[in-house]
């Protein structure tokens, strides 16, 4: 294993908005490379420009450094300028109000869970993601953190303290439940009970957090045993959430790898896993036809019967106004049921999607806008919109989503072939 510290030009991703897996708006890696060396890892695809991606860690040792000119530049103010500067100290409490509505919506900040695991074994010793931390909690971003590794409550104090003053959310990607297959694809991950029990401590200390099953192995992770224990161990955790999604696998070294483990661990499995990614997609999706099980619709069948929520949480800002929050959180659900579950038409999904970025980027309260009659105009919306949005505030729901949980449910009963990849 070689490890190497490097200087990074730049750190966040370009904006994402009305991100409906992870809810996201900037996402970073404070390494390149991943000793987690997971077999399925599209890191190893030439996509990304990596090579030894699992064997060579090129550690961004000046990350910290890089992310807060990045956030500067965007117009965010640390704390500790805040406390500094004699103008905000010293200005009138309405001047000082009206310079603060200025300042940009917070964006929340995904800073690990990208490419590369920013809690791999390279953080014990070198704490980028820690110092990455440090600088958000100064910044009062909010935070998402997608990982594989206990090692996060190692700065389980730095995320309660960002998560009161913006939130954390913490999930753990879990796949399969049986530990002698977990081993062979995740060998150098933490084990699957660690994780579930690093999320128990999460939970137990306040912070949002969940799972994401993804990607279910075709073939090996997608049967009822392993995805309903996944479930009910997420329960007893007490995850907010546990959502299923299914694997790519892009041509070139990244497949070729995956395919020579399981010709030599799975060699019964070999032949179907070939055909179903036969297609060889740029993206890795698969021939959906060819799939032996949805894993979306599986999953959404074993979350109600087990109880548990199976879509990611959306949390609301601090800065942000219940109503506006509320809406956004439905009309993300309607958008994933409609492109995901139901894989209805972009022109069908587009309306709800560009209404959500909309909303995200940020406008003012709906429950004003709706008190003056401007809902249409603002939100630059048809009269069919509008009476959704309004149900929305009227109940939390509407009868939109309840149509196509509905239409779910009816899809479920067949599981007929329609499969998500979040990576497309």
């Amino acid at each position: 294993m070689q490890h190497e510290t490097v200087k990074a030009k730049s750190l966040l991703s370009k904006p994402i908005v009305a991100d409906a897996w992870f809810h996201v708006n900037r996402s970073m890696n404070a390494y390149r490379g991943c000793e987690h060396g997971c077999v399925y890892c599209d890191g190893m695809a030439e996509h990304y420009h990596v090579d030894n991606f699992t064997t060579h860690i090129r550690i961004k040792e000046n990350a910290a450094k890089v992310l807060r000119r990045e956030l500067k530049k965007d117009g965010y103010t640390s704390q500790t300028e805040l406390e500094t500067e004699t103008l905000w100290r010293f200005m009138d409490p309405e001047d000082a109000k009206r310079m603060a509505l200025r300042v940009p919506r917070k964006k929340v900040i995904g800073v690990c869970g990208g490419v590369s695991d920013g809690y791999q074994p390279a953080e014990k010793e070198h704490k980028i993601t820690r110092q990455v931390l440090e600088t958000l909690l100064d910044f009062r971003m909010p935070v998402f953190v997608l990982t594989k590794s206990d090692l996060v409550l190692r700065d389980l104090d730095l995320l309660k303290e960002i998560n009161e003053s913006a939130f954390a959310n913490i999930m753990f990607t879990i796949t399969l439940s049986d530990e002698k297959q977990r081993g062979i694809f995740e060998p150098k991950a933490s084990s699957t009970p660690e994780r579930f029990a690093a999320l128990k401590e999460i939970r137990k200390a306040g912070l949002p957090g969940g799972v994401m099953a993804t990607p279910i192995i075709p073939t090996i992770g997608d049967n009822l045993e392993n995805m309903t224990a996944l479930a009910k161990e997420a329960k007893r955790a007490k995850a907010e959430f546990i959502q299923f999604g299914g694997m790519t696998l892009k041509p070139g070294r990244q497949k070729g790898y995956f395919l020579r483990v399981i010709k030599r661990r799975f060699p019964d499995k070999l032949s179907e896993i070939s055909n179903i990614y036969a297609n060889n997609n740029k993206y890795g999706t698969p021939d959906w036809k060819r799939l032996p099980v949805n894993v979306m619709l599986r999953g959404y069948k074993v979350c109600r019967s087990v109880g548990i929520r199976d879509r990611s949480v959306r949390n609301k800002l601090k800065s942000e106004p219940d109503s506006n929050n509320a809406v956004l959180g439905v009309l993300l659900d309607i958008e994933f049921y409609m492109r995901y579950m139901l894989g209805m038409p972009w022109n069908k999904i587009r309306p709800f999607h560009e209404l959500s970025a909309r909303i995200e980027r940020g406008i003012e309260d709906l429950v004003e806008l709706r008190r003056e009659g401007q809902l249409k105009s603002r939100l630059l919306i048809t009269d069919r919109m509008v009476s959704i949005v309004e149900e929305i505030m009227d109940t939390g729901s509407c009868r939109y989503i309840q149509d196509l949980v509905q239409k779910t449910d009816s899809k479920v009963a067949g599981e007929t072939v329609f499969v998500a990849f979040p990576d497309e």
